[in-house]
């Protein structure tokens, strides 16, 4: 067993000379690879950030449905049963027309809006609260079916634009997974390719070690760890470039929300979410080595 852990320990030290050999080569590698990183794990920041803004607005969302103006309290009355029957409907409000114009008056800086009107332009309003927990897409059924009942005239939805910030925020989450996919299979390509240029610089020196014996499994741990550190090293980069990206924006995103009373409440990544990371990105690059050292022993047993 601890003839085991050695090997393992002199593969990792090992790795970690290749990588210090080449300073310059490996920097570079390395910000190829974060930045690659950097795009989706910005993104989820962004996406997570703004949950919380998401969550307010859906706290109280309010449909308003006008009754036509010729509705009586029959009308009115009836409408209001349907509504007490909705079980979509947490609470509904009556705004009858009288209490809308004395409102309007009140707002007006009480002028008599009456005599100057021959009728009262108002209709009945019914302020409508849906359960909180309602999606956007429930939301606008909702808000069809309110607008075909007796004598409504029409039915709003006041948080419309809740609406367009929901979208918003589902294609952000399509984008991050479509480019997490995406730029975690060139993970493994370029895993891939780092690892197969390591194989030929010292290819002399794995076919004499496989004529000697040594099994597959001995040429391949260095290279797998080497992957490894390189995935490591790479992630810690990326994270940050994430942290300076997250205060360059946060100023400019804050200055476009806060006149809409949006405050988005940043973060960065929880200490799971790193290590989550870590071994998912590890993971990614170790898959890239072993296809790129299995390739060349296959070639090797073709050769012989």
């Amino acid at each position: 067993m601890s003839q085991y852990v050695s090997l393992h320990l002199d593969a990792a030290a090992n790795a970690v000379r290749q990588l210090l050999k080449q300073p310059v080569g490996t920097l570079l590698i390395l910000l190829m690879l974060a930045v690659a990183m950097t795009l989706p794990l910005a993104l989820y920041l962004g996406v997570q950030s703004s949950q919380a803004v998401v969550g307010k607005l859906n706290e109280s969302p309010q449909i308003t449905v006008y009754m036509e103006l010729g509705a009586d309290t029959g009308d009115t009355e009836a409408v209001k049963n349907l509504l007490a029957q909705d079980k979509r409907i947490q609470k509904n409000e009556f705004v009858s027309k009288q209490k809308g114009l004395q409102e309007l008056q009140t707002s007006m800086g009480g002028q008599d809006l009456v005599s100057m009107l021959d009728e009262n332009p108002l209709p009945d309003v019914f302020i409508v609260t849906p359960d909180p927990a309602t999606p956007p897409e429930e939301m606008t059924a909702l808000q069809k079916d309110l607008a075909e009942l007796p004598m409504v005239e029409e039915a709003k939805l006041d948080t419309e634009w809740m609406q367009t910030l929901y979208q918003i925020n589902d294609f952000a989450h399509k984008v991050f997974w479509f480019l997490a996919f995406t730029l975690g299979v060139a993970f493994v390509l370029v895993a891939h390719n780092t690892i197969r240029l390591q194989i030929l610089s010292r290819k002399e020196e794995i076919e004499i070690t496989k004529l000697l014996g040594a099994p597959a499994s001995f040429i391949r741990r260095p290279f797998l760890y080497l992957a490894a550190w390189q995935s490591v090293l790479a992630v810690a980069v990326s994270l940050g470039l994430c942290a300076w990206l997250v205060n360059v924006s946060k100023l400019l995103v804050d200055q476009i929300f806060k006149p809409y009373g949006l405050n988005i409440e940043w973060r960065f990544f929880y200490f799971w979410e790193v290590l989550l990371v870590l071994a998912a990105v590890a993971a990614l690059g170790i898959a890239g080595a072993w296809l790129a050292t299995q390739q060349h022993l296959l070639g090797f047993k073709a050769k012989r």
